[in-house]
């Protein structure tokens, strides 16, 4: 499942993302609303799904929460280490390696508060994927744990008008169809499928409630168009900005860059 290319991917994947202008602004808008509705003074206990190199495991711990970071690549583990490691957050943090396709997490700890899963870890896994990890998450949490999952939907409107302008109509639909699909990440390709909210909702069904879906990215491109956005920071200010506007409307998320879901344990 990607493996090696995520392994591979590790070293400049803070560089093409992590640290871009467009990658600090779609994380920070993903903070924001964990910290608005979920994080608290309480500490919790939480599962990371896909932490990459630990940029949100570490933004957990340094708020005083526990922290299990998974990923399959052993790479994207040791980056998270060392972060832990140069923050002083080791005691927060355990890291584990786990492939989504067929995740045994009950040797983990738990029952987690929280489990969360960033920027398309989720989309590294086909439909039928998505019911298997549901039936797992739901063994490691309880009646009101959280699942809060940041997906690439199947369709995002700036993508389309960007590509369509340049000619390039079969790129710009190349969400539609659902997957697979080959994408880049940084000098990588990696296998990834789209996944209708709709499916995302009904694959947790069984186990979890839908409480609110969240666009992230409507207006802030994507994060390969760094190099035309990035060093034009007033703008990405007005779009952020426009952004931060129009996160209480739930079906932008339908067309955005990304979509935050927040899922309820029954």
């Amino acid at each position: 499942m990607n493996r090696g290319t995520f392994d591979t991917a590790a070293a400049e994947y803070d560089d093409v993302f992590t640290d871009s202008a467009i990658g600090r602004l779609q994380r920070d808008a993903v903070h924001r609303y964990l910290n608005r509705r979920i994080l608290d003074d309480r500490p919790l206990s939480i599962l990371e799904l896909g932490c990459g190199t630990g940029e949100d495991a570490i933004h957990f711990a340094a708020g005083g929460h526990q922290v299990v970071a998974t990923d399959q690549s052993l790479s994207m583990l040791e980056v998270t280490r060392r972060k832990a490691e140069d923050r002083g957050l080791t005691e927060r943090i355990q890291t584990c390696r786990i492939d989504l396709r067929n995740p045994d997490l009950t040797d983990l700890g738990g029952p987690f508060d929280l489990v969360f899963s960033n920027f398309g870890a989720l989309n590294c896994i086909d439909g039928s994927g998505l019911k298997v990890l549901a039936a797992a998450v739901a063994e490691v949490t309880t009646r009101g744990s959280h699942l809060i999952v940041v997906v690439m939907p199947r369709a995002c409107l700036l993508e389309m008008l960007y590509f369509l302008g340049r000619g390039r109509p079969r790129t710009a639909c190349r969400r539609l169809g659902g997957g697979p699909v080959s994408a880049t990440v940084g000098q990588s390709r990696v296998t990834i499928w789209y996944h209708g909210l709709r499916t995302i909702r009904l694959s947790f069904a069984r186990h979890f409630t839908r409480r609110t879906v969240v666009p992230i990215g409507f207006a802030v491109p994507p994060s390969y168009l760094e190099n035309r956005f990035g060093r034009h920071q007033r703008l990405l200010t007005i779009l952020d900005g426009f952004d931060r506007r129009v996160t209480p409307l739930s079906p932008l998320a339908s067309i955005s860059d990304h979509a935050l879901i927040d899922l309820e344990r029954r």
